[in-house]
């Protein structure tokens, strides 16, 4: 595997396609991994950890211990970076967007809501048609996803779809 390193960081497309395919199985389990904890596109973090491995080609000494041990945590380290960046900019949005009460909703839809909701039911389906995920509203609200489940149910409960 060494050999095949030095190669593929020498610029050898061949080896770097070699490489890609011995790596690839344990790659798309890093990537699914992260994408279903934090809810990001699979093809998105897929691309950052192929770019981090080229990036890691560059920089990997095949002397020292697995080359492509060290290629694999170089590419969980920048997806792990890439979601804190991620992160931080959906907290910057929620700072701006506040889904904690019901006279700032977050659209001006949200007070023409049925009257059958409660304020938190209100607040819930708003940030809903902003395009956050349940794991997401329960983070600004300070709930869990299966809440937010609970009081989806109950929704759907007064709307008569269950």
């Amino acid at each position: 595997m060494n050999e095949l390193v030095v190669m593929a960081g020498r610029g050898d497309v061949a080896a770097q396609e070699q490489l890609f395919r011995q790596l690839s199985p344990r790659l798309e389990k890093i990537v699914g991994k992260y994408a279903w904890i934090n809810g990001i596109d699979r093809d998105d973090l897929r691309q950052e950890a192929y770019v981090a491995v080229m990036e890691g080609l560059e920089r990997v000494d095949p002397s020292v211990g697995s080359s492509s041990e060290y290629l694999l945590k170089f590419a969980r380290w920048r997806l792990l970076d890439c979601l804190k960046k991620i992160r931080r900019r959906r907290e910057e949005c929620t700072e701006e967007l506040d889904c904690e009460s019901a006279d700032n909703s977050p659209i001006p839809e949200a007070e023409m809501l049925d009257e059958r909701l409660t304020p938190l039911q209100r607040r819930i389906i708003a940030c809903l048609v902003q395009g956050y995920t349940w794991r997401e509203i329960g983070d600004m609200m300070g709930f869990t996803a299966a809440n937010i489940a609970y009081h989806l149910k109950k929704i759907r409960k007064i709307y008569g779809e269950d």
